[in-house]
Parts: C-alpha cells; structure tokens; sequence
C-alpha cells in the first residue's frame, strides 16, 4: 500500500476515533436523558438549540440522523483501522480494525451510563458546542426530513380525542416519575401536580358529601331554630327543602340568617333569603363543576341521582381538597380516614375510599359497584352488617368495628396469614 495512502488512513482514524466517541456519546445522552433534563439543557444552551427544540417535528429528525450518524461512523472507523493496520503490514486487520471499534464503543457506553448515574446536567453543559456543531451539520437535511416525523392532525370523533387524552396523561406520568427520581420534583410536588391531572377526570360523586352525611333543614323553620343549627353543624351553609331532602328549593348562608335577626323589619320565609340551588349529576367531572360555580359564584351543588332523588352535596372545598389534600380548620373534629393499631391491623372510615385498600393490600377491584370500605363489606354480605361480622377478600379480613342500622361507620383491616391466605 503506497505511503500516501497510509497517511490518509493515519489521519481518518486519528479524526474518527474522537469523533465517533463524541457523536456516540452525545447520541446515547440525549436518548436517554428523559423528556425533562433534554429540554432544560436545551432550553438553556443557547437561541439555536432553543429554536430546534421548539420545532418538534425538526428536533425528532435531529435525533434520528444524531442516532444514525452514531451507527455509521464506527463503520467509517472501522474501514480506517483496517485500512492502516494493513498498510503498516500488520496481520488480520480486520480483527484490528473489530477490536478497536469494540472497545471504544464499550468505553463510550460505559462512559455514558456513569454519566447518566453521577448526573449529567454538568457535562451536557460541556457538550452544548459539539451539539450545536453537530446541529450546524446537519441542518440541510432537516427541513427534508421533517415531514416523516410531523404528527397528522387528529381527526375529528370521540375515539380519536379518549385516545390523545390518554396518552397525554400517560406522557404527563411519564414526565412526573422521570422528574421524582432525578430530584426535579420531590414526592409532595408531584402529588400536587398528579392531584391537578387526575382533577379533570374525577367524577363528583368521588368527593361529595353522601346523602345521609348532609346537614339540611326545613324551608319553614324559624331563624332562631336555624341559627342554632348553623350553629351545632359549624357549617357557613345549609340547604333548604320542602317535604323531603329530595325537594332542596335553596342554599342558606349563616351570613344572611344574622342578618335578618339583626333586621327591625320581618323578612318573611328563611327560602326567601336563598340561594337558588345548582344541580348537578353524581357523573359531572369535576373541572367542569369548578369553572360552572366559578361562573355562577356559588361555593355549594346538589349532587343528584339518576332518578331526580338528592345523592349528596359537594362544595368548592371538597374540589380543592381533591387537588391538596385534607383542609381542617379550628372548628373541625379531627377524624383520621385510618387509625394504625399496634399489631400491625388498622381501623378504617367506613367512607374510606377503596382506592386506599388498592394501594395499601394490594387488592384490586374491577368496575366495583361500591366506592367505599363500608360499601365493599355490606356488598359482600348482601345486607347491613352488625359489629363483629367479617369478611375475607385475597390476603386480608375486614372486620366491622361499628355500624348502624343503615351503614358500616368503622372496619378493621388486618392482612392474613400465609396459609390463610393461600386457602382463601
């Protein structure tokens, strides 16, 4: 092999063996950083990667010729090195030529996932030149291939826009665990921010008041008797009905109950001091309910059923709890939803939530027609149970605390034994 062109393969594998780490390593950071850290580095990299960051359809051309060029240089390298290591005389250089690209691609891996572990915010800091390069390189490709990675518009149906729906709240899912496990997000954050996601796909019979839970009173009773229920209830507000709780004719605020005691002139009828009621169904989301109390300036919705009859009541609080958790003021009895015993079994709310005994045992209940722990053992038991009785669901034994005649008001969960576990 003449000596000119020992010199050439001399010079190919001394530019491609940095250049092919760089790309290679470059390629496999930005694969695998996550949607969060890549758009901070690149959001704070400067005007040009700003820009292609966001072009989305542009960036995810980027990253595919970014990725390709990272599988075509080791073969360029890999022609260099055989290339050289045959005009120097050496034996099989083909193995040479293997061998190095092994072994530099292995360092380059190794690199990169050291990189990702120890963090590598400092070190894309370090690559933001190579990348806008790189950018500069491939720039002429990019308005041609921008096309093939341009999302077509979504077509007009329900099916269609579940679905977007969907996958943009797994996306968002996606973005809040990748955000908790690189220290972006501590847990309270992205329970807050999941709150705010999983708001508009709750329904209002989740939060609600329950029927038998509200405080109400008649339309014709007095002011003084209404005072001392406002009073008793430590409630700002009371609903109003006529014959039956299924016939609410207005909201009653304590405010303009004081008001008219304090009044020289009669006032006549409580239900004329109301508020006219907002109905709403037990399926409503609660977004939608937020922006129509927003609209309509009330803090408080009759919740209905199917049939007209009253299901419970819901409030702006409940909607805000919903997103924030608990909200207890001085006035409010502290009630914990569970009471933690020493020998390991707890004792729940009877409104407790399912989803809590999903998440803490393990159990899973498919489309359920009951909401509540109180719900799921009188469900089973096809009647109201008394204290004492129990039942036995998977790997764990509810035991009703305390019940009247109507509901389970308290339920103690214990976890079975193994082999009690495994007979059930």
């Amino acid at each position: 092999m003449s000596e000119g062109l020992s010199v050439a393969a001399l010079w190919a594998v001394l530019l491609l063996l940095p250049l092919t780490a760089l790309v290679f390593l470059l390629s496999a950071l930005v694969e695998r950083s996550g949607p969060i850290r890549l758009r901070h580095w690149a959001e704070g990299a400067g005007g040009a990667l700003r820009l292609l960051h966001g072009q989305p359809a542009r960036f995810e051309a980027f990253r595919f010729l970014t990725s390709l060029l990272a599988k075509l240089l080791p073969l360029g390298l890999f022609l260099a090195v055989a290339a050289l290591a045959g005009s120097l005389g050496g034996g099989r250089p083909v193995l040479w030529a293997a061998g190095v690209v092994v072994l530099l691609l292995a360092l380059t891996e190794l690199a990169a996932r050291s990189i990702l572990l120890a963090g590598p915010e400092e070190f894309l800091e370090r690559l933001t030149w190579p990348y806008r390069g790189l950018r500069v390189l491939l720039a002429p490709f990019l308005p041609l291939l921008a096309p093939l990675f341009r999302r077509p518009p979504p077509e007009e149906g329900e099916g269609e826009e579940a679905e977007d729906e969907e996958a943009s709240e797994e996306e968002i899912e996606a973005f809040l665990e990748v955000g908790t496990r690189e220290g972006i997000l501590d847990a309270e954050e992205r329970e807050l921010v999941w709150g705010v996601v999983d708001f508009g796909d709750t329904q209002v019979r989740s939060v609600m008041t329950p029927r038998i839970d509200m405080v109400c009173a008649p339309a014709g009773e007095s002011l003084e008797a209404l005072a001392n229920r406002f009073v008793s209830s430590s409630h700002s507000r009371i609903p109003l009905f006529v014959d039956s709780i299924d016939r609410i004719v207005g909201i009653l605020h304590i405010r303009d109950v004081l008001s008219a005691l304090r009044s020289p002139e009669p006032v006549g009828e409580p239900a004329a001091l109301a508020q006219a009621p907002l109905f709403v169904p037990e399926t409503k989301p609660l977004g939608e309910l937020l922006r129509e109390l927003q609209a309509r300036r009330q803090q408080m919705a009759i919740v209905v059923d199917e049939y007209g009859g009253t299901a419970g009541l819901v409030t702006i609080e409940d909607l805000i709890e919903e997103i924030v958790g608990e909200i207890a003021d001085e006035h409010d009895e502290e009630t914990p939803a569970r009471e933690l015993l020493p020998d390991g079994s707890a004792i729940y709310d009877g409104r407790t939530h399912i989803e809590e005994l999903e998440e803490e045992y393990g159990l899973r209940f498919a489309d359920p027609p009951f909401e509540t722990v109180g719900g799921l053992v009188s469900s089973r038991l096809g009647y109201v149970p008394k204290a004492g009785e129990a039942i036995e669901i998977e790997t764990v034994r509810l035991t009703v605390e305390r019940a009247d005649e109507r509901r389970v008001l308290a339920v103690r969960v214990e976890r079975l034994p193994p082999a009690e576990a495994s007979d059930g």
